[in-house]
């Protein structure tokens, strides 16, 4: 019987030698002391020494070959010069982020391969012009004719065994165009976001307005921890953890709550905000996540909505604005989605959900984040009008399928029990009666949370939803709904349980609102933001005198323009 290979055109080695040869390629060798760096000649002598006496090296040298792996001291002149400008350092390199506008402001024609193949002629032709001598044209052949062969029946494994080492960490210093803010810096994973902490992260953040900077980042370099026993960081990495829960700390941590979200929203009026939310993030904390449109998830991500205990309830309306603006216009998300969400304590938004709703832009591999995040980092290098665009077609070419989502399928159980909620039509108690006829065990869960002791939360919050909807007509529609959920956030944490007193209590945090307002210089920097205000008008706010001769009245019979 033969014992090579057949099922791979070409394959000349057996399935012993390829087992062997896989062996050598997912060898730890950092414990060897032989890194990245390290010749390949070096690691196969010591594989022979002292992991494998009987693997035949010149056969796994031959292997190597095919697999495009060859050492040094083998490699031609052409060889060497291309792998110098592969292994150049394009991130710090002066004047390349301004060349960048030539890989994303480009119409259509951006899929991944086709950005990819862009950068690519842009490194050429800066490596060309600032470092050595190097034809784009040959260069592209060259690979081509040495392109890595698959003839390995193990080559899926091969590609996919960098999975295994150990995440790298992002070198913010290589981006100095880019304010990157990086959680881990201001607050331990399983600590809680005190005033204070909030203070620091929003001084960090608001230095993104200077004019060096073309875009923020905020990540969690923790999420970038290796997840293995001799780490101390938690399995499960968290990228906000909870707002602090101390009674008598809680009107001040709204404050710095507020003040963050609302300097967040305008800064991301200016350049773009990208977070990079790699892990878990509590749901007092959403507000803060969802204050730019920018949010680049892994699958580490995950957002428990229902508070889980009683002292968590007292952030039950977070993100309120947000959930109260959900688009429910597809049919897959009808009314009442926002409802459901927020009355199934045991439902775990994950990146399928979450973009699903509409509030993630993108999905990238955990174990691909560092490598993804330089990136997408490096495109928002960019320099403006082009950084926004070239960094949102630099997450979408690196995301991912985040797989299906587990609201979309009970669409019809929304529609039939909480829209009419939504409508007017079912009070909080029909909507119990009519669960209690369904026996399946969702319908079981969503019942003993709205009648059991999380009643009050459940009542606070579709009574939030319909007064925050109520006002969708009003300009300053996020503004009041921020006041009604830090004042009946602060009220809760007094004590009280009335609904109707709980929402009146937005009067009462007008202070928290006002102490929140940033400094005159910048908000002249920024421009006031209507909600689903049309250019003309936009133009018009901004400098009145140019549309003194223009007949207003008449452009006002096709769209109002509340000017």
């Amino acid at each position: 019987m033969n014992d090579e290979i057949s099922q791979v055109d070409g394959c000349a080695f057996t399935t012993d030698e390829l087992q062997r040869f896989h062996q050598y390629y997912q060898y730890p060798w950092t414990t060897a002391g032989l890194d990245d760096e390290a010749a390949v000649n070096k690691r196969i002598e010591y594989f022979v020494a002292e992991v494998d006496p009987l693997i035949d090296s010149k056969r796994l040298r031959e292997w190597l070959r095919t697999m495009g792996i060859v050492d040094a001291s083998e490699m031609s002149d052409e060889a060497r010069l291309y792998s110098r400008f592969e292994g150049y350092d394009f991130v710090t390199a002066p004047g390349f982020a301004e060349t960048l506008g030539d890989v994303y402001a480009v119409d259509g024609a951006n899929f991944k391969h086709q950005i990819d193949a862009r950068m690519v002629q842009a490194k050429a032709q800066y490596y060309n012009q600032h470092v050595e001598p190097l034809d784009y044209d040959a260069y592209q052949q060259y690979k081509e004719a040495n392109a890595p062969k698959p003839v390995c029946p193990y080559q899926h494994m091969w590609d996919k065994a960098d999975s295994k080492r150990p995440p790298r960490a992002v070198d913010a210093s290589n981006f100095q165009n880019i304010r990157i803010v990086d959680l881990t810096d201001y607050v331990a994973p399983n600590a809680e976001l005190t005033a204070d902490v909030l203070g620091r992260i929003h001084a960090a953040v608001v230095s993104g307005f200077g004019e060096k900077y073309h875009a923020v980042a905020v990540i969690s370099s923790a999420s970038l921890a290796a997840d293995d026993a001799s780490s101390a960081l938690p399995a499960e990495p968290v990228f906000l953890p909870s707002l602090s829960r101390k009674t008598a700390d809680i009107q001040q941590t709204m404050q710095a709550y507020v003040r963050l979200q609302i300097d967040l929203r305008r800064l991301n009026q200016t350049k773009p905000v990208v977070m990079f939310a790699s892990g878990s993030v509590d749901q007092s904390a959403l507000g803060i996540l969802l204050s730019t449109p920018d949010i680049v998830t892994t699958e580490a991500f995950s957002a428990a909505v229902g508070p889980a205990t009683e002292s968590a309830s007292v952030f039950s309306i977070a993100a309120l604005y947000n959930w109260a603006s959900l688009d429910t216009s597809q049919a897959k998300y009808p009314e009442g989605t926002a409802e459901y969400i927020l009355c199934n304590s045991d439902l775990v938004l994950r990146s399928s959900e979450w973009s699903a709703l509409g509030f993630g832009s993108g999905v990238i591999a955990q174990r691909n984040l560092a490598a993804s995040m330089e990136r997408i980092l490096l495109a928002a290098s960019c320099p403006p009008p082009h950084t926004r665009d070239a960094l949102r077609k630099a997450y979408i070419a690196d995301s991912a399928y985040p797989g299906p989502s587990k609201v979309g399928v009970w669409s019809q159980e929304i529609a039939r029990y909480f829209a009419p909620v939504v409508r007017g039509l079912h009070s909080i108690d029909d909507l119990a009666a009519e669960l209690a006829t369904d026996q399946r065990p969702w319908a079981t869960k969503c019942l003993a949370y709205i009648t059991g002791s999380a009643s009050a939360v459940v009542a606070l919050r579709m009574a939030a939803l319909r007064a925050a909807r109520e006002e969708g007509s009003n300009n300053n529609r996020y503004s009041s709904t921020l006041m009604l959920e830090a004042g009946a956030t602060v009220a809760w944490s007094k004590g009280e349980r009335s609904v109707e007193k709980l929402l009146s209590a937005a009067d009462s945090s007008a202070p928290i609102i006002a102490a929140a307002e940033p400094e005159k210089d910048r908000m002249t920097a920024v421009d006031k933001v209507v909600p689903d205000e049309c250019p003309f008008a936009q133009m018009y706010r901004k400098n009145p005198e140019h549309f003194k001769n223009v007949d207003l009245d008449a452009i006002a019979e096709h769209r109002a323009l509340n000017l």
